[in-house]
């Protein structure tokens, strides 16, 4: 008799499950990106000697442990970064290209080139391809200098992860943070951390889980001094003083205006305000606020609506009416990971 199957009922991992006990072979999206990753991850580069270098896998997901990775790399002198070379595939298998956010890109090129004729000529089908390649990009969390024997700490990660609106990663932000940064860059889904030599020629070094990831780690503890004397180094060949790093939007107390109302944040909390009739009351005023959106209506009509950056704990939100400058609404929202939010709105 043959076993005749029915959907109804059924959700995708049940049904994934049902095929494979019969004998069916199916193969997910995710599977296919994580095999095509792992033939990256195990390619040899065959060019001449080479000795095994390990660096650090820092997911987005904190729930998840950092992971180490080993890949082969020459131990000839060679002029360029080699890991990052090496992640470029990995960083394409990762890559869907299709969620681009568009407007973010004509901002940030508007704030680069000065102009706001310059991305529209950007067609949102190129956008979406350059996300799906391998661009990686890396930051300094240890300027190799002379004070470190011109050893460095970098954090390679994926140059369009904002466009792709790929999760914070809280955990990179707070390496940044111990290594003096204030403040701290976000960085923008899975990202590798790697150690290299410059000088005399360019060497990578390993950078192991545990021993070099806790907080404790002496590189980190030593991480604020090395920058410092980067940071001195290059001021007296650019003549340069005194330079400090351009506020992320709403910190420091600095309200960022909107339309129609203004925000301030830490790394804790959202602060909106808005501005009310003089004669507004709490009985007016109706709010909904989601994990992800906020709604506020006064005497029936909508005077906000926001879908947000990130994640806030609704039982964590309150709001108030300041009548200490005119009439004013303040909301206060908990954010639900501890970081700083590049922008408000999704």
């Amino acid at each position: 008799m043959t076993e005749q199957s029915s959907d109804d009922g059924m959700s995708t991992e049940e049904r994934l499950t049902w095929l494979r006990e019969r004998g069916v072979v199916v193969e997910t999206p995710e599977e296919r990106r994580a095999q095509i990753s792992g033939k990256f991850m195990e390619k040899k580069d065959g060019t001449g000697p080479i000795e095994k270098v390990s660096f650090a896998l820092i997911p987005f997901d904190a729930s998840k442990q950092m992971e180490e990775i080993t890949f082969d790399c020459p131990v000839t002198a060679h002029s360029d970064d080699k890991l990052m070379e090496y992640l470029k595939p990995m960083f394409s298998a990762m890559s869907t290209g299709k969620d681009v956010d568009l407007e973010l890109f004509r901002k940030n090129a508007t704030q680069t080139l000065g102009s706001s004729d310059t991305p529209k000529e950007v067609s949102e089908e190129t956008l979406r391809k350059v996300a799906s390649q391998g661009n990686v990009e890396k930051f300094s969390l240890v300027h190799p200098n002379a004070s470190n024997q011109y050893v460095g700490v970098n954090i390679y990660l994926d140059e369009v992860g904002m466009l792709k609106r790929l999760p914070l990663n809280a955990r990179a932000s707070e390496f940044a943070t111990r290594a003096g940064y204030n403040p701290p860059p976000q960085f923008y889904g899975n990202v590798f951390i790697g150690r290299i030599k410059t000088k005399p020629y360019i060497k990578h070094l390993s950078f192991k889980v545990g021993e070099d990831t806790s907080f404790d780690a002496p590189w980190l503890k030593q991480a604020t001094m090395d920058n410092l004397a980067y940071q001195m180094e290059a001021n007296q060949i650019t003549g340069r003083r005194n330079e400090t790093q351009a506020a992320i939007d709403g910190t420091d107390g600095i309200e960022k205006k909107e339309e129609g109302y203004t925000w301030t944040q830490t790394e804790e909390e959202l602060e909106i305000v808005l501005s009310l009739a003089s004669h507004a009351k709490a009985k007016d005023i109706k709010e909904k606020i989601l994990a992800k959106s906020i709604q506020v209506k006064y005497c029936g009509d909508d005077v906000l609506a926001l879908d947000l950056f990130e994640r806030v704990d609704p039982d964590g939100c309150v709001w108030t009416i300041d009548r200490s400058d005119g009439v004013k609404l303040v909301l206060t929202l908990e954010k639900m990971d501890p970081a700083l939010w590049p922008r408000i709105l999704n």
